[in-house]
């Protein structure tokens, strides 16, 4: 369930998304890249993310703020999810944090670690709240506060960001930069502080999720090829290999995963 923001925060949040499940048992998760930074809320037990050598599993914190994610990866839950899910516009975090966001690039930080005090009591309310859409609305009440003295103005990213979404991911860097009044060299420098990754892993982004959203739509497997061309991949062969790399899986095992908790987080079946 996806519940859009306040106009006041249109400019960091993207919307507010609800996660949850009932069952009472252990369940792996796959989680990758979207595009978007953001911040999570557990009203339950949190989830045990694996590090990169998937050789440990760590509890997530009950509330913490996510950069980049640039690798794929898994995650266990004990039982019953409830999670809110503020995700976050793609350049949101500097002006929401103060933080250049390639340093938060796969990594999580503790809200109380960036908050203090008004961490810790949000975190209380939250999982005292009577379901996730009231935590909802105290989460945006938090961020409106925050960003009073804050104020977000549009700038070069914000351009390229509406101008690569306006193109579903189909742009290339040349292009990009015939209607943006920069050099190649300051769009990756404002993208690396603001966004956190390059505009070309940006681009890549988008255009992976506009492909998973037409995945998910397609009647017929046989119209595979046509599709990834359609998005912009130059033969399913590319596309089958930028899916395995980024998703650990190939577009049909997604395909077949009726259990999307998300267009980027999915249960491992």
């Amino acid at each position: 369930m996806q519940i859009a923001p306040h106009p006041l925060l249109s400019g960091i949040v993207k919307h507010y998304l609800i996660i949850a499940h009932n069952q009472h048992v252990a369940m792996n998760y796959r989680l990758f890249s979207d595009g978007n930074p953001g911040m999570v809320f557990h009203r339950k037990e949190p989830l045990l993310q694996y590090n990169q050598q998937h050789t440990v599993a760590s509890k997530q914190p009950g509330s913490f703020v996510y950069g980049q994610i640039t690798r794929y990866n898994d995650i266990i839950s004990a039982g019953e999810l409830a999670m809110l899910i503020v995700v976050l516009k793609p350049n949101a975090l500097l002006p929401l944090l103060g933080v250049a966001a390639n340093e938060l690039n796969d990594n999580t930080v503790s809200l109380k670690d960036l908050f203090g005090q008004d961490a810790l009591d949000l975190e209380d309310r939250i999982a005292n709240s009577i379901n996730l859409a009231a935590a909802a609305t105290l989460a945006e009440q938090f961020l409106l506060k925050k960003i009073a003295s804050k104020a977000k103005h549009a700038g070069i990213t914000d351009q390229a960001i509406n101008i690569i979404h306006a193109n579903k991911g189909i742009i290339g860097i040349k292009n990009l930069l015939d209607v943006m009044p920069v050099t190649e060299r300051q769009l990756e420098r404002k993208f690396n502080e603001e966004v956190g990754i390059s505009p070309k892993k940006f681009i890549d982004a988008v255009k992976f999720q506009t492909y998973l959203k037409q995945l998910q739509k397609l009647s017929s497997i046989k119209e595979l090829s046509s599709l990834s061309c359609a998005c912009g991949y130059y033969d399913q062969a590319h596309l089958n290999n930028f899916f395995r790399k980024h998703t650990g899986l190939t577009p049909l095992q997604y395909k077949a995963n009726h259990h999307l908790l998300a267009i980027n987080f999915m249960p491992l079946v």
